[in-house]
């Protein structure tokens, strides 16, 4: 801490200019002579005394503390005169000097902050004022917006002292400041500060910080009569004042002192129409504003190259209500090209049987068709058929709760129950199934056409069907080629339509084994049977155990650690209970208790599912990294500050269950190239993680027409939005923010 000396008072203009009068027990008892030595005697003593007095409270000036050092800021309490005088107003002066590149915040400091904070204590009957702030500065922070001053600001603060004030009294204040100063990082500050002044009859100006004082109050906004006007204006507010003269609107801008009514960072558009000024502005997070006031301040540069800041006061005639930002509607049914959607919802159905997630249980079918095409023809088309229900029933299911949910008012896409951890936990469980008996570790008597369907042991055609559910189930993380325009078109139109496009892309995923099961002469055409089936159909076993891993993977991004140990736990059980059953079959003692013990094992493996719940994801504003690459979390508010700052956006919407968003992070999103182009093109990434349930995504998701992920949209310095299209390649992506194609 430094202390600053200041000078002692100026006594002459402190004395007292009066004698009193002669007490008239004096008069009485002594000569004129001899009253008028006593007279001059009681002035001398009284003159003395109040010098005493002064140079005490000098020395206690001398060592107030006035000034404070901090890490950022140098900050330094200064009055205006060196006493107070009975009845009138002493003004302070708060002056910090701030590190190059740093900030402190205004009254409203923006998307964040905290502004100058004084607790002042002072004797009874004085009163401090509201700090005054210069006129404050509009200050980016990546897409959010700092209202703050840099440099040295001045504040200035009103004391008044109280009528019965007695010139010669000490005043002890002492003063606790406290601010926050940023640069890309925030750090907190505060100090102590002390004063003992003395009261005076008079007390004429410091000259010594005369300049101080006059620089403070010409930063200061001058507050004029603006006959201003704050209203709701469309899905915006309008702030109509007199256009101040020599007003330039290209390079001004209104700052409300209130937090929350307007949003920092969005852009103003100013028009002058008729003399008024006509100031368009979006809406904060208040709610509304019911004060029948707004205070602010307009900043702008004048023709001679100064920065003028104009405080008022404007009207509110009518309580505000913050207008409800629409999604944009989607296109009418007559808009809409319905088969053409019906085409790419077959064709994306057909490719879906390729995809990773999907291949091993289209494959159990294949392998039953070729083991059975020449033994049985009627039950492979029975077969088929049931395959085929199988898919339909499921996809019909799932579609139906989606619409009817939605119908509700819930906000869901496509995969909406992989947002629960448990249906994401008993999704690996089953696949954990399929595995072991792809494996050979057990094997019910049903079939191969039944190998993955350990829910039913009742015959082939129940064991098809399920493997027909089983199949949508393990798609529904994949949205592959063509899908994205019709399952979003299948949320936005008439129910029928929707469901007919959910049923045509169930025909798609199971049109390959149908035609097959219907035509058995196209058997020809696959690899005879032989033990070969055998040994690949152990070898399938593996990626199968990799999707229950991924599924794994999927429910400790949901859950966390806790829902992770009870699944792993559960796994281990079920394990073990198909071992068991599989030892059990005979008969016997042994036998017996083998099935009492895989039965215990199940329900043991079953239990923790009803306990997983969703934990919480990181916050908004967590970043994360691909490679060279840095993503922050996504929000509807940060891109809208960025699109209206110019800056570019690519946000990545995926879901920690859909396989082909991780593998575009892995082999797009991780290139150095990539990297490389966004940093060049100041691109802002995003990625809208969907893993667990965001109404704010579902809403983005839904703008774009999308029911799903992934979606690849790209905002260009423009603001217009692109959507990029699947499968996503490093060179599309590269091209995009490049603008080369768009």
């Amino acid at each position: 801490m430094l202390v600053r000396i200041v000078k002692p008072p100026n006594f002459a203009a402190l004395a007292c200019h009066e004698c009193s009068p002669l007490p008239e027990g004096a008069k009485r008892g002594i000569g004129d002579k001899a009253g008028l030595r006593y007279h001059h005697a009681m002035r001398m003593i009284r003159q003395f005394a109040m010098i005493c007095a002064l140079w005490l409270a000098a020395g206690a000036i001398a060592h107030a503390q006035t000034l404070v050092e901090n890490e950022y800021t140098t900050t330094e309490i200064t009055p205006e005169a060196q006493a107070f005088i009975p009845g009138e107003t002493l003004w302070f002066a708060v002056r910090q000097e701030l590190r190059d590149g740093w900030h402190v915040f205004w009254v409203n400091p923006g998307d964040a902050g905290l502004p100058l904070a004084l607790e002042w204590d002072l004797p009874a009957g004085f009163v401090h004022g509201e700090i005054i702030h210069p006129s404050p500065e509009y200050i980016p922070v990546g897409p959010l917006a700092s209202y703050a001053h840099e440099g040295a600001p001045v504040f200035l603060v009103p004391v008044s002292a109280p009528a019965h004030a007695r010139p010669g009294e000490i005043v002890d204040i002492v003063i606790h400041a406290s601010w926050q100063t940023c640069e890309e990082i925030c750090v907190p500050e505060e100090g102590r500060f002390s004063f003992s002044l003395p009261v005076a009859e008079e007390a004429a100006p410091d000259a010594n910080v005369a300049s101080l004082f006059a620089a403070a109050r010409a930063a200061h906004p001058v507050e004029v009569e603006a006959n201003a006007v704050f209203r709701v204006k469309g899905a915006g507010y309008s702030l109509t004042l007199t256009a101040p003269d020599d007003f330039a609107p290209d390079d001004a801008f209104y700052f409300a002192a209130p937090e929350g009514v307007i949003e920092p960072a969005a852009r103003q558009t100013i028009k002058i129409d008729g003399g008024q000024a006509v100031i368009a502005l979006q809406p904060g997070w208040r709610d509304g504003y019911d004060m029948p006031t707004l205070d602010g301040v307009l900043t702008f540069q004048t023709a001679a190259g100064a920065r003028a800041g104009y405080v008022f006061t404007a009207a509110v005639p009518e309580p505000i209500v913050r207008p409800v930002l629409q999604s944009p509607p989607p296109a009418p049914q007559s808009s809409v090209n319905v088969p053409l959607l019906f085409a790419l919802a077959f064709f994306g159905g057909v490719i879906l049987n390729i995809m990773p997630c999907v291949f091993p249980i289209v494959f159990i079918k294949a392998a039953s068709f070729m083991r059975s095409v020449d033994e049985d023809p009627a039950m492979v088309r029975r077969d088929g058929a049931f395959y085929t229900a199988g898919v339909l029933a499921t996809f019909l299911a799932l579609g139906g709760a989606l619409l009817v949910l939605r119908a509700g008012g819930e906000q869901l896409g496509w995969g909406f129950h992989l947002q629960s951890p448990w249906v994401v936990a008993l999704s690996a469980y089953i696949l954990l199934l399929v595995g072991l008996n792809l494996a050979g570790v057990y094997s019910v008597n049903i079939g191969l056409a039944g190998s993955g369907e350990v829910l039913t042991s009742k015959g082939g055609a129940t064991g098809a069907f399920f493997t027909g559910a089983l199949a949508v189930v393990v798609a529904a993380p994949c949205i592959g080629p063509l899908l994205s325009a019709p399952m979003g078109a299948a949320l936005f139109l008439p129910p029928v339509a929707g469901l007919l496009i959910f049923i045509v892309l169930g025909l798609g995923l199971a049109a390959p084994y149908l035609v097959l099961s219907l035509a058995p002469g196209l058997g020809r055409w696959l690899p005879k049977p032989g033990a070969w089936m055998t040994a690949f159909k152990q070898v399938l076993a593996f990626p199968v155990f990799a999707a229950a891993a991924y599924f794994v993977w999927v429910l400790a991004q949901q859950a966390g650690g806790g829902g992770l140990a009870a699944v792993l736990a559960g796994a281990v059980l079920l394990a073990f209970a198909a071992w068991a059953f599989e030892r059990s079959k005979g008969e016997g003692r042994t036998a017996l208790f083998l099935r009492a013990m895989s039965a215990l094992a199940l329900l043991g493996a079953l239990a923790p599912l009803l306990r997983v719940e969703a934990a919480a994801l990181p916050t908004k504003g967590d970043s994360e990294r691909f490679g060279a690459l840095t993503a922050e979390s996504f929000s509807q508010k940060a891109v809208d500050a960025y699109r209206a700052a110019g800056v570019p956006v690519f946000i990545d919407f995926t879901a920690a269950w859909c396989i082909t968003c991780q593998f575009d992070k892995v082999t797009v999103f991780s290139d150095d190239a990539v990297a490389q182009a966004f940093a060049e093109q100041g691109v802002a990434f995003m990625v809208a993680d969907w893993t667990v349930r965001d109404p704010e995504i579902t809403a983005a998701l839904e703008s774009f027409g999308a029911s799903g992920v992934p979606l690849y949209v790209y905002y260009g310095p423009d603001g217009t939005p692109h959507v990029l299209d699947i499968p996503l390649t490093k060179k599309a992506v590269i091209e995009a923010v490049s603008g080369f194609g768009l």
